[in-house]
């Protein structure tokens, strides 16, 4: 959306926001109430107000309120109508995808100035971390949690039961497959098991990226400002997700795939699914719905042309919005949980997440935990992130679409990816021109 449609937009849904930033009643102690909208819902809710339940009780003048706002990554309009009402909260969450745009489009500031009296340094976080809210030379906001995408995760079980050794993960594409043909079992044409289904579980554009990043690919160049979806590494990747839709039959892997459940019915606690990447947050759901799962976690596979130990890095930011009307007590809670060593402890110990700041005394208590220390190294060797550019959202789109029209046989690979190559190079396009 370019400037002048979401000052269009705005103007027509000047609305007063629940828990915007406005006049506060503050108390005769002068104690500054601060607004945070977050995106998280659920189990996380509650623990993200324990986060910031230590944060208020160490800053007596500061209280922070939060409101859960979801976040569309498309559009975001609740939020850019509360920036253009002056009704922007104080502190906003912005996804590392969503921070070149929101930057472009005027509705965050610029940190420079707070970065550099709090002398934070690029090198305290973990490289992509940093890399992702880098923009146009100026950074636009500082990583809450990183992301370590992915690991990978295996049912040691059905590891054992098709003569496979249970403690050797696949470490190649070839041996993925091979592992996968030995895994997925079908059943009077019915799919019962399968070893992985690559594109599933985070959405077909996470998992473009996971697996071209995986075969040696690029899908941006910042230089140049060029889209490179058509990478041939990047289309070897689609070849070979395609070439699973084929084999198994998408139609076969679909019917079997729409009866997986959630929570202890998730298909790798079932025995359904054999392998999958795994997300942070999946340790903790193993130990709270599957228990005595027997599993591994290893690194992704890749093909031997591609890169080794590949992953890169997602997670949640906090950014000050244009116009937020306590910008020092909104800086200091963000310097506090994205950079203070207790509050970046506060947010990995209540959250479970990985703080962005490397140096976090959190990363001592993973030391004993088998799991987060695995994944920590994972994080640890990322070299990615998603494209910082203001059509990532679109780029996102874009990719998710082309998956579909590849693996369901509408395009081969290589249209499906020149089309989202084109698209997206127009649309980033009109975003670097304002329109």
């Amino acid at each position: 959306m370019s400037r002048q449609t979401v000052a269009a937009v705005l103007v027509v849904l000047l609305t007063v926001c629940a828990g915007c930033s406005g006049k506060h009643n503050n108390t005769a102690s002068s104690k500054v109430v601060i607004s945070l909208w977050h995106p998280w819902g659920g189990v996380q809710k509650e623990r993200l107000a324990k986060m910031v339940d230590e944060f208020n009780q160490t800053h007596p003048n500061i209280e922070v309120k939060p409101l859960f706002t979801p976040n569309d990554l498309g559009s975001s309009q609740k939020f850019f109508t509360a920036v253009a009402a002056d009704k922007a909260p104080d502190v906003i969450f912005v996804d590392g995808t969503q921070t070149a745009a929101w930057a472009e489009q005027g509705a965050i500031q610029s940190l420079d100035s707070y970065i550099k009296s709090s002398n934070i340094k690029p090198e305290d976080y973990f490289t992509p971390s940093w890399a992702q809210n880098y923009y146009k030379d100026h950074v636009w906001a500082i990583t809450y949690c990183a992301d370590p995408n992915f690991a990978l995760v295996w049912n040691k079980k059905a590891f054992r039961e098709v003569g496979l050794d249970p403690e050797k993960p696949p470490t190649t594409i070839d041996e993925l497959d091979r592992y996968n043909d030995k895994l997925t079992k079908i059943v009077n044409g019915k799919v019962i098991r399968t070893g992985i289904i690559p594109w599933a579980q985070y959405g077909n554009a996470n998992a473009m990226f996971t697996w071209g990043w995986a075969f040696g690919g690029s899908f941006y160049d910042p230089k140049t400002q060029k889209i490179t979806a058509d990478n041939p590494k990047v289309l070897k990747a689609m070849e070979w997700m395609v070439g699973y839709a084929k084999k198994y039959d998408i139609r076969k892997i679909n019917a079997f795939a729409s009866g997986f459940g959630s929570r202890d019915q998730d298909p790798l606690y079932t025995g359904q699914v054999a392998i999958r990447c795994l997300h942070i947050s999946g340790i903790e759901e193993m130990k709270i719905y599957a228990p005595n799962l027997d599993y591994g976690i290893s690194y992704l596979p890749s093909p031997p042309y591609g890169e080794k130990h590949s992953s890169w890095v997602g997670g949640w930011c906090l950014g000050l919005p244009k116009g937020c009307k306590h910008p020092a007590q909104a800086w200091e809670f963000i310097r506090w949980c994205c950079h203070d060593p207790k509050g970046t402890e506060a947010v990995g110990r209540t959250q479970g997440l990985f703080p962005g700041y490397k140096n976090s005394p959190y990363f001592k208590a993973v030391e004993n935990k088998p799991d987060y220390l695995q994944l920590l190294q994972v994080l640890k060797d990322c070299r990615h992130q998603r494209p910082v550019m203001p059509a990532q959202a679109f780029y996102m789109s874009s990719l998710d679409k082309a998956v579909d029209y590849a693996i369901y046989g509408r395009m081969t690979p290589k249209q499906a990816l020149d089309k989202a190559k084109r698209e997206t190079q127009a649309e980033l396009d009109l975003r670097l021109a304002g329109r």
